[in-house]
């Protein structure tokens, strides 16, 4: 009888030692899930950031593959605005000449058409287009523009 009592206890504690460290396992796992969750959840609710450009107008195109020919991720893309009035860099609005030399200044003018716009007096033509698009970068988002032909859809 002592010996059926003795093995009974020591399964009794074998058992509650294997459901303690299994609760121990299945709290770990739910405190990694809850902060993966909780972090999920606070980037839901950041607002996505948005360029707001004086003059421009937001283009609602769907695929933004052109981006590419540019050396721009087209899944990095998180914005994007034109400005499409023909003419000479001259005859754009102020704000937008100082922005433009900017945004060349900190090296986020992209392609040939935007430095012949620049500098070498280029005209932006019919269907022609100034792109400024808000792109994801490592921590921080930057803005990088171009000079394509004009989709706005």
């Amino acid at each position: 009888m002592l010996e059926i009592l003795l093995i009974l206890g020591v399964m009794v504690y074998i058992v509650w030692k294997l459901d303690s460290h299994h609760f121990e396992q299945v709290q770990a796992l739910w405190r990694n899930d809850s902060g993966e969750a909780e972090s999920a959840r606070v980037q839901e609710s950041l607002p996505r950031p948005r360029l707001a450009i004086e003059g421009t107008q937001r283009p609602f195109i769907r695929n933004k593959q052109f981006v590419k020919g540019f050396g721009v991720n087209p899944g990095a893309v998180q914005d994007m605005r034109v400005y499409a009035c023909m003419g000479r860099f001259e005859q754009f609005p102020d704000s937008m000449q100082s922005f433009l030399r900017d945004l060349h200044d900190a090296g986020s003018a992209l392609g040939s058409g935007i430095m012949e716009l620049l500098f070498h007096g280029r005209r932006l033509g019919a269907g022609e287009a100034v792109y400024f698009a808000l792109v994801q970068s490592g921590t921080e988002p930057r803005v990088v523009t171009f000079i394509d032909r004009l989709r706005l859809s």
